[in-house]
């Protein structure tokens, strides 16, 4: 066999894996709902009956053994921070399908997220060229959190969180194949979004189940690692890039923190108060919502991809960034205001 061919035959397993992973990823959806373990609706929620939570357990069924698979199949060592990643990603989802089922204090989430986010840090940080430097590894446990926690704060109408991170997925291993990565790195992504693409109809345009924060974290933690992986990918600005591929998500999260802290209010005590929500409170239909947060993230792809190929400079990527996010920020104020009895 040429190797040609051997190129090709790789590319025709690659591609029956992830329909492959995708398939388990519905069966185990599927299976999932028949636990019962329930999201019920209360003030802050989008959804008026119970609905089944836990979907990020299919998710991870598949994810967690997907990527070493596909680590062999293109005979790529696993290094310290592949494993970290797989063993972080395992840890936090554990743990937050014990809060799925049983709430657990804010806290300690931020303790798990903290734990996940250092053993990911301290992996990729052994491939930098000082691994020594503290304040890289600082920055990048704090955006590895930030990560974490924006997906978590986005989940809360269907489609929108599992959507925004499918497509993150697909751009960054776009980005990654264009420009020569490794498989660790678009490897991990495709394998994710097509994990999500499985769990996917049984949460959007109806949802029949929830991730669960069991998903919605997991999912922020790799989406950082990745951002944090491209790094030496040998991509122009590719610290840039997955802030500005999820550059809707952060903005919303960032922009209602800032506000309630102007208020004076809680940090960490739950509210509906993001953009999306406040839309939805409106009157916004929540199908349509999702959908333009799936264009906000192709989007922001489009930019980061712009950025990485040398055709826009990055602060003309966060500009243009930072535009969008005024323009529905604009919107969204003004539909509150002209909603009798809403407020912030």
């Amino acid at each position: 066999m040429t190797i040609t061919h051997s190129a090709y035959a790789t590319a025709a397993v690659f591609g029956l894996l992830l329909v492959a992973c995708a398939l388990l990823a519905a069966f185990v959806s599927h299976r999932v709902i028949s636990l019962r373990v329930m999201d019920c609706p209360t003030s802050r929620s989008a959804h008026a009956q119970p609905v089944p939570k836990g979907g990020g357990l299919a998710i991870l069924a598949v994810f967690l053994p997907g990527v070493p698979l596909v680590d062999l199949l293109f005979h790529h060592m696993p290094d310290r921070a592949d494993m970290t990643l797989l063993f972080a990603t395992a840890g936090l989802g554990l743990f937050s399908w014990r809060d799925d089922i049983h709430p657990m204090p804010a806290a300690w989430k931020l303790l798990a997220q903290l734990a996940a986010a250092i053993l990911v840090a301290w992996g990729c940080n052994a491939s930098r060229s000082n691994p020594a430097a503290w304040m890289p590894f600082v920055v990048a446990v704090l955006w590895l959190v930030c990560l974490c926690n924006a997906m978590n704060f986005v989940d809360g109408l269907n489609g929108l969180a599992s959507g925004c991170t499918l497509l993150a997925c697909l751009v960054t291993a776009g980005l990654c194949l264009m420009a020569q990565a490794g498989v660790e790195i678009w490897g991990t992504a495709l394998v994710l979004a097509a994990a999500i693409a499985g769990f996917l109809p049984f949460n959007f345009p109806h949802a029949r189940l929830f991730m669960g924060d069991v998903g919605s974290q997991c999912c922020g933690l790799v989406l950082g690692a990745l951002g944090l992986r491209m790094g030496g990918a040998h991509l122009p600005h590719a610290e840039m890039l997955m802030p500005l591929i999820v550059s809707g998500v952060l903005a919303d999260v960032f922009a209602t923190l800032l506000r309630r802290a102007w208020s004076r209010r809680p940090l960490m005590q739950a509210h509906r108060e993001h953009f999306y929500q406040m839309a939805h409170r409106s009157g916004m239909n929540a199908t349509r919502l999702t959908l333009l947060a799936w264009g906000g993230t192709l989007y922001g792809g489009i930019i980061a991809g712009a950025v990485a190929g040398g055709i826009a400079t990055p602060f003309a990527g966060a500009t243009l960034a930072g535009i969008a996010q005024l323009l529905w920020a604009a919107v969204v104020t003004r539909r509150v205001r002209h909603r009798p009895g809403l407020t912030w």
